[in-house]
């Protein structure tokens, strides 16, 4: 074993469990852009729903498609006001984005290795999974 800058005991892996480590901190990048992604998912349906209700569609309609009771409904439309106008058009356009490119959408939120804490977090992790002196680079 041998510690490493982060303070940890590291030691070398076998090729299995450097693979599975891999796997396991990529798994948990996409689970949190999924996350992320879901989101943005919620708070749109509470905007369609916020918007249809004002357009004229029933509660009693909006609880049997989204699977939500009335009161959660009526709680939702009552949280902010809906969009109209120009504010609807570009609403529905970023929904019909969520729908139609969902792999876009889940873009949006996957990290970017632009901070210098986000770059440390992963050369920690990096160095966790296949150890300092890995001669990759």
């Amino acid at each position: 074993m041998q510690e490493s800058y982060t303070g940890f005991m590291v030691r070398m892996l076998t090729d299995d469990q450097e693979n599975l480590a891999a796997y396991t901190w990529m798994l948990s990048q996409h689970r949190l852009a999924l996350a992320k992604q879901l989101a943005d998912v919620e708070e749109f349906e509470r905007e369609a729903i916020r918007s249809a209700e004002q357009y004229g569609v029933k509660q009693k309609t909006l609880a049997a498609l989204t699977g939500r009771s009335p009161g959660r409904i009526s709680q939702i439309i009552s949280e902010s006001g809906p969009k109209t106008g120009k504010a609807l058009t570009e609403s529905r356009e970023t929904w019909r984005k969520a729908l139609d490119e969902p792999q876009e959408h889940l873009a949006l939120h996957e990290k970017k290795f632009t901070t210098a804490e986000t770059i440390a977090t992963w050369n920690t992790n990096f160095n966790l999974v296949h150890g300092e002196d890995n001669n990759i680079f």
